[in-house]
């Protein structure tokens, strides 16, 4: 056959290929066919290595915003009214670091001055309500801890709703001891339970911390090791915000030097 005619031959049977695809991906659809086609991103990274969605509330630091002030707040990952207000003295800031596992964002507190007044002094505020007040419930919180060796004290909280002396009770979570080891408070009336973690978390990783109080006492748990007090605690209410990387921002106040994420509140149902 000559050149001429087999050419003519391929770009017709091509043309009939080509043809006949078109018309299959108009009844069927192709895999990566036109802009209408309906195409699937991959989903993104979750933020948080924990779902704490059905906590009452739960702080990851993810949504920052400002108020009409100009202050720095956080809201509630959990779909709720609250939101976490920085507060701040001395020139003392939070600052956004790595979340647990490189997964979003977290919050970093002042390190420990020299200086006996006058410190930086940083906490995060939300203001009380008492959907927060667990009263006679069984009741969780805690956060992701990430503390370096050198920056501990005998005194920095994590996070708390009270104070010593509060009427009503209180709640914290503390790192109390120069050697690192966080330790859960839970007090009504005269009746209060302490418990200490037999594990440091000053060593500059992360560490996931829970403090639960139930009927019959308080346990705290470091990364799925439970250390237990037996004890009962009578209802716990009182009208405190929650207060987190510190008590307060004055000089006697216990300041928190490390980071924490995934500050949350679960209360369970009555007992």
């Amino acid at each position: 056959m000559p050149a001429a005619g087999r050419g003519a031959r391929l770009r017709s049977s091509v043309f009939l290929a080509v043809s006949a695809v078109v018309l299959a991906c108009a009844a069927g659809g192709c895999a990566g066919g036109g802009r209408d086609e309906a195409r699937t991103d991959p989903p993104a990274p979750a933020p948080s290595a924990v779902d704490l969605s059905d906590a009452a509330l739960w702080l990851s630091f993810e949504e920052e915003d400002l108020t009409f002030e100009g202050d720095t707040e956080y809201q509630d990952a959990a779909g709720g009214p609250f939101v976490g207000l920085v507060v701040t003295a001395n020139d003392g800031a939070v600052e956004v670091v790595e979340g647990v596992g490189g997964r979003g964002d977290a919050l970093g507190f002042p390190e420990q001055c020299a200086a006996t007044t006058g410190c930086p002094r940083a906490m995060l505020e939300v203001a009380p309500d008492p959907a927060l007040d667990p009263g006679t419930n069984d009741f969780e919180f805690g956060a992701a801890v990430w503390l370096n060796p050198d920056q501990t004290t005998k005194g920095s909280n994590i996070v708390q709703r009270g104070r010593y002396g509060t009427e009503g009770g209180l709640w914290k979570l503390q790192v109390d001891s120069t050697e690192g080891e966080p330790s859960c408070v839970v007090r009504s009336g005269d009746d209060q339970l302490i418990v200490r973690s037999s594990v440091s978390v000053a060593d500059s990783t992360w560490h996931r911390v829970a403090c639960r109080r139930d009927a019959t006492g308080v346990e705290i748990d470091v990364d799925g090791v439970v250390d237990r007090v037996e004890g009962s605690t009578a209802s716990v209410s009182n009208e405190w915000p929650v207060r987190i990387g510190s008590p307060g921002v004055s000089d006697q106040d216990d300041q928190f030097h490390g980071r924490v994420d995934d500050v949350y509140l679960t209360i369970g149902p009555p007992a």
